[in-house]
């Protein structure tokens, strides 16, 4: 490989990454690995050279490589570094935290959410492994209402030792989840009974704001509404446009909720999940939540995925109630459609 030039190295490099984007993970790991371990690639741009390392995580990590992945993932804090800005202004001797080795007795950890919020749901299970070892606390954020513990909640990094982003948490317990998968900490509120009224119906999320890759196009939502007519659908997704509205507007199993969390992020979605026959998402902070709450979901899953749903899997380690269904092919709702017709 050291034997190409500049430019067909980067072509190599942009292959590489189209293969992982198809859903070729082991060639692309294959070809990545050459990749970083090239003269070319210490002369790449620090970014450059991150963004290449935390898709080898990715790859590896979804395959199932666990040490090797979490080992890649470490270098994700060095792209991320402009977030945590606020924490080192208020305690600019707190240090990131790499390795669990580098704590010392009677140390503080404050543990800050860096991703999205369904990253944060999903991310909070593992304070578990982690609540008996070290002195710990939450930097408060817009998803603080949802944790039950309010005493874990600080708006302040003053005192602390460390801080490490909760999407990390995984990586510092270099977590397997063919091996760790029981989760028994209640870490949410209690839900309410206010939603009991929808108790008979499907909460439906078919879009995230997140990424227009994982949401689905309402259209392709005309066959299930049809075909199963005597489903009630409850509508958990927000902001429609007039058009979409239009369209939904049309099928009279469809039900929506009006001011749907206006007072707090997620607070009335949290309890309407926990009161549905079972739900039906893309991949979103709705089903982590249903996840948690261990109601059946139907996973509508982009190609490719996170790595949190592994590689060809039809069944996810984290959460037993959860049915992935998958894209065959990148941007191909229909046959998911399908699919979900044909098990509902």
């Amino acid at each position: 490989m050291n034997s190409f030039n500049s430019k067909e190295y980067l072509n190599f490099v942009n292959i590489s990454l189209k293969k992982m984007d198809d859903g070729f993970y082991e060639e692309s790991l294959i070809d990545l690995k050459k990749v970083i371990s090239s003269n070319f690639f210490k002369k790449l741009k620090t970014n450059d050279q991150l963004f290449i390392r935390k898709r080898i995580s990715w790859i590896q990590l979804t395959l199932g490589y666990y040490e090797e992945g979490w080992n890649n993932f470490v270098y994700n804090w060095l792209k991320n570094s402009h977030k945590f800005k606020k924490i080192h202004a208020q305690n600019n001797s707190i240090k990131y935290l790499i390795n669990f080795s580098q704590i010392k007795k009677n140390d503080k950890l404050l543990i800050w959410n860096d991703g999205g919020f369904g990253d944060y749901i999903y991310q909070l299970r593992f304070l578990e492994h982690l609540i008996n070892r070290i002195d710990l606390k939450i930097y408060d954020s817009k998803m603080s209402h949802l944790l039950r513990d309010k005493d874990l909640i600080v708006s302040n990094s003053k005192n602390f030792d460390w801080h490490l982003p909760i999407n990390e948490l995984p990586r510092i317990l270099n977590h397997n989840p063919s091996k760790n998968f029981k989760f028994n900490y209640n870490y949410m509120i209690q839900p309410f009974k206010k939603y009991q009224k929808f108790k008979n119906h499907v909460a439906l999320c078919y879009k995230t704001d997140t990424s227009k890759s994982k949401s689905l196009d309402y259209k392709f939502l005309e066959k299930l509404f049809i075909e199963k007519k005597n489903i009630n659908f409850l509508i958990l997704s927000k902001d429609f446009n007039k058009k979409e509205l239009s369209f939904l507007s049309l099928f009279k199993n469809i039900s929506f909720v009006k001011n749907l969390d206006k007072s707090n992020l997620f607070i009335d979605t949290f309890n309407i999940l926990s009161s549905v026959k079972y739900v039906i998402s893309v991949d979103t902070a709705v089903t982590h939540i249903s996840g948690y709450l261990g109601k059946k979901n139907y996973l509508l899953l982009s190609n490719p995925g996170s790595f949190y749903w592994g590689n060809k899997k039809e069944k996810s380690l984290d959460y037993p109630n959860h049915i992935i269904l998958r894209q065959k092919t990148a941007g191909n709702w229909i046959t998911v459609i399908d699919d979900l017709i044909k098990l509902i």
